[in-house]
Order: C-alpha cells, then structure tokens, then sequence
C-alpha cells in the first residue's frame, strides 16, 4: 500500500475493527497487550513500506490452477517460458497462459486464442461446440494448437480432431489459421490427440470409436505437421476391468521417451467416475511404432484415485527448467461423484524413474508442500488467501510490521501484506509468513478459545504458528490452527473491508473457506 493511502485509512481500519472484534457474541475481548500494539502503531505510525522477507520457500502447493482446467497440456519452449493451454468450462473456447515458471503456469499471461464458431459447422465439417484436449506444440518454427471439436448432436457425435497454425515467436501474439481438420483414412470419431517427435518420425495418437467398437487408442506417422499417413493402427483398447469402470475407455494418450524405451500414458474408464485412471503402453525407442506388435499395455493402471484425490488422469508430461526431470501435469478432482464436470483441477508432480521405467506413485494429497522443480529458482512463492464467503484477502492491518498487527480482510491490492508464503513444518503443517514483514499467522496468547485474535508475529515455532489446510472438495480449504483445532475464521461472516479474522470451530461453512491463489 502507498503510504498515504495508509494513513487515510486508519481511522476508519481502527473503529472497524474495534467494532467487529466487540460485537460477536462468545469471542474472547482482546488482550491489552495486542490492543496496545494497534494504538502505538497508528501513533507512532508503523504503516511503512513493506520490506523483504529472509528465508526463501522451496515448496509449493497443488492445485497450480485452482479453477476449472480440466485436460491440461504444458509445454516448456527454448524461450525459458513454459505454455500452459486449456479450455474454457463451457467447452466453448481455447486458453494459452504463459508463465516463466512451471509451478506458476496457474497464473501467467492469459490470452484466450480460440473461440467456438457456430457459421462454420456441417456434420463432421464442425468446430462449434464441445472444444476439448488443447496441445500446443512447436515444430518446425511454427506454433500447431491441436484440439477436438464437434457439433452438438446427441453423445457428441461429430467429435474429430483439428488443428490451426501460428508462425509468431510467441503463441499469445500474432494470428492463427482457418482449422484445419486431421484425418486419417477412415476418419471415425476421433478425440484427444498428441504428437510427438520419435527419433526424427513425427507420429500422432488419438482416441478413436469405430462401429461396433470400444473407445481405443490409434496411432500413425504424419507427413506434416496437419497430415496423417494412411489408416491409423489400433495400439490399446479397454480390455482390462480397471479399464471399463462406467464404460469401455481408453483416450488420451502423451508420449514420454527415457533412455531406450518410448512410453504412452492413456486415460482409462469414463471420466465420469471417480475410477478415471492412467495406463501405460511401452515400446522400444527405434521401433516402428505403427505396428501393434511392437507395444506392450501394462496390465495394470499406473496412476489412480486415493482416498483424498479422484478420478485423476487426462495428462501431458514436462521438462523442468533445467531439464533434469520428468514432469506430469494432470487433472483431479477433490470429492467424490464429481465427474467430467469443472471441479476438476490442474495438478502437477515429479515423474521418478526405474531404470527406464516410469514411476508415478500416487496423487500428491491437495495443499502438501511438494519440492520445486529443479532449476526453477529459490525465490519465495507468494499466495494470496481469499475467503470464499467474502472475496477478500487475508491482509496485515495497515500493512505494519510489527509483532501483534492484527490479521483482517481487505481487498486484495497486490501489496505485500496481503502475499502470503507457506512455509512447511514437520506432520504436514505450514507457517503463513507475510511478504512484507516475515512475520507468522499467530494464535493470541495460544489460546485454544473460540474467538481468539490471530495477528502476525515473529517466528518462535509455536504449535499456534501451524496450520493444517483441510480441503473441503471443492478447491477451497479450512486452515486450522495445530494447537487449538480451530478454523481461520471472517468475524460473524462481515463482508467488508477490515473485519477481523481469528479463529472460531469448525462450522462447517463458506465463512471459514479459503483458496490459495498464486500470485508471483
């Protein structure tokens, strides 16, 4: 905040906040020392500009995108600048984001590139609706955005596979092409496709429903960029029982190489089960991947639902910055029964190897501290922390730095005492440090009462330092205090500027929600 501006506002901050903090009934009066902070702070005015803070977070939280971003594609360029491209809610039009970190794609530069035309659509000659599966590659200097689309007959089904060009150095500039649409010689319904470079050989696979047919993965070599060589061969289809829960499913297939060996990922059963999961086929790197013969399946899923994560799949993979590992990017939901629907999320983790075997391990839990990717940089990761109920910000009372500023709510205005790093603990807790004082959420006094103040104070690593996020499967979370099992609470529900924030028992409601959003 300008200082200024500060000061304006104090007057009114103040009362505000003595009005919210007297007002509830059962919440504990605020200890005198506290209040007397307030006072010195407003008369010795402490409302300075913020100041950096030390130590430097090396973790991060998922989901990197917390809104509807379902089938996900990141892609890292020779600019430094990763791409992260997906589709609107409504299916209805095509995102690129551009982020100079991976674990920032959630809140780069935004530009949306495409956008559904209802004047051009005859049959399967038909772009308006159902824009699903986005892929942005790079080949040959020029940028090729991949996707399916349709029309809006029943079951989808003029579904098929498009692609438009774009020879700018950056995809968010400049102008794209016409569609153009991607068939091979049979020119079924064909969804999610993928290309890749395999020693020199440009190949496509795509998810394809033939008559009488199951949904399967299909493969072919491309001549170019928009054209495929021949018929497609068949290289999976859903024969496995983890492969057919809710219907007969295999779609989207990435490709990843390691060493001598060329894998493919593939999303399997419906999308609209909490079963949604991921298999594995594997070939020799110099084989033709065009014969059938030369892919092994897994037979068993690779990647799949835990207790606390569901229906997770529909991936693409990605190098970190240094370009030492493996990274998959996919989506998940966080409740049970949600479906192909917009709660799914963006989610990201590290791919470890055996051998050249991938290993993928389980879904990191929502909100666990997860080590950055390599060769991203040891700079802090800053969120802001919005409350569902009111849309305001977890801030720090007239920006001060002092021990016992008191935490309120406030529009969120991009100053430092409203940027918040999580800092883990051991038994997966986190501090919230203040950019711009490097002071912690504390619990007044560890109290253990409903209605105790929280305000920010220097690190002693108390238990009431420590916070636990506990999703509420819906991308939001409860933050609750360690030492006092008591939820981060908005006074009575205010939905304005400067009402108090302490913590009260779980009620189990929007009042106590909160999302993490990136915001560096």
């Amino acid at each position: 905040m300008v200082l200024a501006v500060q000061y304006a506002g104090l007057h009114v901050r103040l009362a505000e906040q003595m009005k919210n903090m007297m007002g509830r009934n059962k919440i504990m009066r605020r200890q005198s020392r506290q209040m007397l902070m307030l006072v010195l702070a407003f008369v010795l005015g402490l409302g300075v500009f913020p100041l950096q803070a030390g130590a430097a977070s090396t973790t991060f939280i998922n989901p990197v995108a917390p809104y509807s971003s379902a089938d996900p594609h990141v892609m890292r360029h020779t600019d430094g600048y990763y791409y992260f491209v997906h589709t609107s809610q409504n299916w209805d039009k095509i995102d690129i984001v551009r982020s100079s970190s991976l674990t920032g794609i959630g809140n780069g530069t935004r530009k949306t590139v495409f956008t559904k035309n209802q004047s051009y659509c005859a049959g399967a000659n038909c772009y308006s609706n159902n824009i699903w599966a986005p892929e942005l590659n790079y080949i040959n200097g020029a940028w090729y955005l991949y996707f399916s689309a349709g029309s809006s007959e029943p079951n989808n089904a003029n579904m098929r596979m498009w692609v438009i060009r774009n020879t700018s150095a950056n995809p968010l500039e400049g102008s794209w092409s016409a569609p153009i649409k991607l068939r091979d010689t049979a020119e079924y319904w064909s969804i999610d496709h993928t290309v890749a470079n395999i020693n020199g050989q440009l190949y496509i696979a795509w998810s394809e429903i033939a008559p009488g047919q199951p949904q399967r993965i299909m493969i072919a070599k491309m001549s170019s960029p928009t054209a495929i060589q021949g018929r497609g061969t068949m290289i999976s289809a859903p024969t496995n029982a983890w492969e057919t829960s809710g219907g007969q499913v295999n779609e989207a297939p990435a490709f990843i190489t390691h060493g001598s060996k060329v894998h493919m990922t593939f999303s399997a059963s419906g999308c609209w089960t909490d079963d949604y999961k991921l298999g594995l086929l594997t070939a020799n790197i110099n084989a033709d991947l065009t014969v059938a013969s030369n892919w092994t399946k897994n037979p068993n899923p690779v990647f799949q639902k835990t207790s606390s994560v569901f229906g997770p799949g529909h991936n693409s993979f990605v190098k970190s910055p240094d370009g030492t590992e493996d990274w998959i990017v996919y989506h998940a939901n966080d409740g049970s029964g949600q479906g192909c629907g917009d709660q799914r999320t963006t989610r990201i983790q590290k791919v470890n190897w055996n051998g050249d075997t991938p290993v993928f391990g389980a879904p990191v839990n929502p909100a666990t501290a997860i080590a950055r990717p390599s060769g991203e940089g040891t700079g802090d990761i800053f969120y802001r922390i919005r409350n569902r109920n009111s849309g305001k910000v977890l801030a720090i009372h007239n920006a001060s730095t002092a021990d016992g500023a008191n935490i309120l709510q406030w529009t969120y205005n991009g100053s430092g005492d409203q940027r918040w790093a999580l800092d883990p603990v051991a038994g997966g807790y986190f501090k919230l440090r203040a950019s711009h004082s490097g002071k912690v959420a504390d619990v007044a006094g560890r109290s253990t009462a409903d209605g105790a103040n929280v305000a920010q104070y220097t690190d002693n690593s108390g238990l009431n330092q420590q916070w636990s996020f506990i999703s509420t499967n819906n991308q939001y979370f409860e933050i609750r205090n360690r030492n006092s099992g008591k939820n981060l609470d908005v006074t009575n529900g205010g939905l304005e500027d400067g009402v108090n924030v302490g913590q009260w028992s779980d009620l189990n409601n929007t009042v106590q929600q909160w999302i993490f959003e990136r915001v560096n």
